[in-house]
């Protein structure tokens, strides 16, 4: 079989260009279509021009939603067999189905089957509360050709029932799940984002199962109107490969993403930025890397702000020795909290008084989700063994944030 290599680029309902790849780590070649305007550029990093963009492998804002782990290894196998195995022909399978307004069509597909068709949906209700063991294995039997997402984490994008009212059924469903080698990731990661929003963090709306084996969190890249809103995460602004993504800096990468936020939410998007690094070295979440972190726009020359904060986990649980994605001050350790908030004041342009309320305020924060950890360890006894290794580490860094505190109020 020979595998797709051309297709058609969408942003929305229109066609604005064509994609062609010779293969893997193969230079491919994306040429825009004539009379198309700068709000259907496909990137930031992408405006309109008559040439074409040559990449060594597949541009980044189409490689950007390419299924990794779990997700990936069923889709590559059910799609290579029908398709090809090239990255194309994955995302072409895809189609609509993906992150973001970009996606990709076969060269042979037609605008009216462009579409997307949504099908009934899932109940948030069933989803929380269901006590079927093989529950997120059916849903990836059924939306896995649905799912154009990155992540090694298992996961899968649901559509939400359409006569259900609920926050967080309105945009469509993330669903998350773990495996033997990362047991309780779903509430891990729940109380890893719930300890985000309360430090005022913006995040999804999202959810535990009450058997704690899925992680539900709602779509962001979509309106209360369904309107498909543009994201482009670290790897895409510094055009760089998803490979890419335990590449370089956080200084570079708010210098990145910086540089595409409109003016009047650079302020904003740099605070939090810096409450999200913050929340990630209070859990030791080694997995904050490019890809984390990204922009959202209703057009790309248009209104851009930072995404909201998503997938915040604390990794030392299962690795005791992990670093952090990025290096700091170029070196990958859980650097003094003095250096945190050294970058919040040079790179994030944070006053003084704004780091020690953003401090104050997350150290609360690490008192309301130690409380919380250890209620639920009686509920379920099966978190123990993560949920004291999560109350460790909380413990020992709230301690660090105090200390600072108390030196910031003697010095004052």
């Amino acid at each position: 079989m020979s595998t797709i290599n051309r297709a058609h680029v969408w942003v929305d309902q229109n066609m604005v260009g064509d994609l062609t790849a010779s293969g893997i780590q193969m230079p491919s070649t994306f040429m825009y279509q004539t009379e198309v305007t700068n709000s259907e550029a496909v990137s930031v990093t992408m405006p309109i021009q008559n040439s074409a963009y040559t990449f060594n492998g597949l541009h980044p804002i189409f490689a950007q939603n390419l299924p990794e782990g779990y997700l990936g290894a069923i889709l590559r196998k059910v799609i290579s067999k029908h398709y090809g195995s090239s990255e194309i022909a994955l995302l072409t399978a895809l189609g609509r189905y993906q992150v973001g307004r970009v996606f990709l069509s076969s060269a042979l597909t037609k605008k009216e089957n462009v579409a997307q068709t949504d099908t009934k949906g899932e109940s948030l209700k069933l989803l929380l509360q269901s006590k079927n063991h093989s529950l997120f294995e059916e849903l990836v039997d059924k939306y896995a050709l649905r799912s154009g997402i990155s992540g090694v984490q298992p996961k899968v994008v649901v559509p939400h029932l359409m006569d259900e009212r609920s926050t967080l059924g309105t945009k469509g469903f993330i669903v998350k799940s773990w495996g033997d080698d990362f047991p309780q990731l779903a509430a891990n990661e729940y109380f890893c984002m719930s300890l985000a929003k309360q430090t005022g963090l913006n995040v999804p709306e999202f959810d535990l199962s009450q058997d704690g084996r899925l992680f539900v969190m709602s779509r962001f890249d979509r309106t209360p109107t369904n309107q498909w809103l543009g994201f482009e995460d670290g790897c895409v602004l510094q055009g760089l490969a998803p490979a890419d993504k335990y590449s370089g800096s956080y200084e570079r990468l708010i210098k990145s993403i910086s540089t595409y936020l409109s003016p009047h939410h650079k302020r904003e998007g740099l605070h939090q930025l810096f409450k999200s690094l913050l929340a990630s070295w209070v859990v030791q979440n080694g997995d904050a890397h490019l890809k984390n972190f990204g922009i959202l726009y209703d057009h790309p020359f248009g209104d851009r702000q930072l995404a909201p904060t998503y997938d915040i986990v604390s990794t030392t649980p299962y690795l005791k020795h992990d670093v952090p994605a990025l290096t700091l001050g170029g070196r990958k350790i859980w650097w003094p909290i003095k250096q945190l908030t050294e970058m919040g004041r040079t790179l994030c342009n944070l006053s003084a008084y704004e780091i020690r309320l953003d401090v104050q305020i997350t150290s609360q924060a690490i008192k309301q989700t130690l409380a919380a950890i250890k209620h639920y360890i009686v509920e379920k006894p099966n978190f123990e063994e993560v949920g004291h290794a999560m109350i460790d580490i909380l413990s020992k860094n709230g301690r660090v944030l105090e200390a600072y505190l108390l030196n910031q109020r003697h010095e004052s």
